[in-house]
């Protein structure tokens, strides 16, 4: 019997340390962005966890930071404590198998720097950047008026390769780009200057995802700032060398291409771009695209095949849509990841978004119109962005679609800045990105790809649920089922991110009493 009670004993003590392990709280967090942490991964698995923050006021000028390494069970793994002027920002951060990139901006020296550290908490490399006066104004401008939980514009990380990074620079009468490439497995790296081969005066690159050969932009360019219509292109840049692999321009005979996203194809050295289509001689800063087209490329630039489903004909036979590009009372369709499952079928998951009337923006345009004369007094746009509801569409290996499905969430709005009234819907959706204005926050696929979990985050303004609101779709075995969790808090802010198996991770800002809180939560 004594032997039994032992056990138990054995038994509650080991739980209660497993429980200890699936939390963390840290102290002394005086200032920190919501972008400022997110999830390591080793491949498709989650690996642990990073957070950086401004732990001390060492002086009126200079901060102690902290970046915190944590595993996948929320044990802490290093620590690592720096002093750094205070003007320094972190404006973004990335991961992959290997390291963890923070882009740093220090707006008294003029200075982009990239640092990348291992898990292991040590420095691995620097890299820096000076700007000029222009491009450091074109820094600020890109990032002064996006919210602490924007969405990376400019560093992504290349699987275990490395990272890119893409932003503005003024070259001359060139408003143009700058492309760099950051190895993480060697001292190295390279740069692409557009400006150098660039005709038009007016260029800007979105990335758009890699291959193992070759990392990928859509590029807009205008004759000039201010020269109407823009054209996109796809720039294909090698990983190794940074040299133009093709530019190809996406706007053939048939068709106007407006690419979103790029995803690798099993098994094949091919790959996927998906994106809106428009009518070949339509303008799309004032018409609607006719559908989603997917095209297959090869690493030259090669179009192997063409798909088009159009919103009133192929996928209007799986959701209420209309011949404008609006799935009904839904919006536009931005999609934020396109997969592909072991059996073939790809899947992309979407949300809506339209244009509504703003009424701050209109109180804006009346006090605007009555201050003339000051011509920087742009004020707030007469239309805001409303995010609606998530969207799944189902492909078979064809990217023919063969299901789609809504899941109804309570819409949120977003204000924009004046003179952004006229921009087309694929310019919309890239600013409400960047805005982190969109819900959906993460996909995760297990190891072998035969099934895989969304998550998004909704506010509930009614029942008992009312409040911040976490919701799972989980696909297993050709089927969907849903599930969710509360995220009520009196922190500053709440951050959902993937964890491992049958687990999310929530992170918790309490800016009061300067803490931050990790707990790992069960999914049913």
């Amino acid at each position: 019997m004594k032997k039994v009670f032992l056990f138990c004993i054995a038994c509650i003590l080991c739980l209660a340390q497993l429980s200890a392990q699936e939390k963390l709280s840290i102290e002394n967090v005086k200032s920190v962005y919501v972008r400022s942490s997110g999830e390591i991964m080793d491949g498709e698995q989650i690996k642990g966890y990073f957070s950086f923050y401004v732990s001390d006021k060492v002086s009126r000028k200079i901060n102690e930071y902290t970046l915190q390494i944590m595993d996948e069970n929320l044990n802490k793994v290093k620590a690592i404590t720096f002093e750094d002027d205070k003007n320094i920002q972190i404006l973004e951060s990335s991961y992959n198998g290997n390291t963890i990139m923070f882009l740093f901006y220090d707006s008294k020296e003029k200075i982009l720097e990239y640092r990348a550290y291992g898990f292991d908490g040590k420095q691995k490399m620097t890299y820096t950047k000076e700007l000029n006066k222009r491009s450091k104004a074109l820094i600020e401008e890109t990032y002064g008026g996006k919210s602490e939980d924007g969405q990376n514009e400019a560093l992504f990380s290349v699987g275990n390769k490395g990272y890119v990074t893409s932003y503005p620079v003024k070259e001359g009468k060139y408003f143009s780009y700058e492309i760099n490439f950051f190895f993480t497995s060697q001292k190295k790296q390279w740069t692409y200057e557009a400006a150098e081969d660039q005709e038009d005066k007016f260029a800007q690159a979105t990335y758009l995802g890699a291959t193992d050969s070759i990392v990928l932009f859509e590029v807009m360019k205008k004759k000039g700032i201010f020269a109407g219509q823009p054209h996109s292109w796809l720039l294909a840049l090698n990983i190794h060398n940074g040299k133009k692999a093709f530019e190809v321009i996406t706007e053939a005979d048939d068709y106007k291409f407006y690419p979103m996203n790029v995803s690798t194809i099993n098994g094949k050295s091919d790959f996927l771009v998906l994106g809106t289509y428009f009518e070949s001689d339509a303008k799309i800063m004032k018409h609607s695209s006719l559908g989603l087209a997917s095209y297959t490329m090869n690493g030259k630039g090669a179009i192997v095949s063409k798909k088009f489903n159009s919103w009133d004909d192929q996928i209007g036979k799986y959701l209420p849509v209309n011949a404008k590009g609006k799935v009904a009372e839904v919006g536009y369709i931005y999609f934020h990841k396109i997969l592909q499952t072991a059996d073939g079928k790809f899947f992309a998951i979407g949300e809506g978004y339209k244009k509504v009337v703003s009424a701050l923006g209109i109180a804006s345009k009346i006090i605007n119109n009555s201050n003339f004369g000051n011509r920087n007094a742009r004020g707030v746009s007469a239309l805001k962005l409303k995010i609606t509801d998530l969207i799944t569409l189902q492909f078979d290996d064809q990217f023919n679609v063969q299901n789609a499905k809504i899941y109804d969430k309570f819409s949120n709005t977003v204000e924009m800045e004046g003179g952004y009234e006229g921009v087309s819907p694929h310019i919309m959706a890239l600013m409400a990105k960047s805005y982190g204005a969109f819900d959906y926050d993460f996909t995760l696929m297990d190891k072998e790809h035969t099934k895989f979990n969304i998550g998004y985050s909704d506010y509930e303004r009614s029942g008992e649920d009312k409040g911040l609101t976490f919701h799972s779709i989980s696909y297993n075995n050709g089927s969907f089922t849903e599930d969710k969790i509360s995220l009520k808090s009196k922190a500053k802010w709440v951050k959902v991110f993937p964890a491992k198996p049958g687990f999310i991770m929530i992170l918790e800002y309490y800016k009061k009493d300067k803490r931050l809180e990790y707990r790992l939560e069960k999914l049913n």
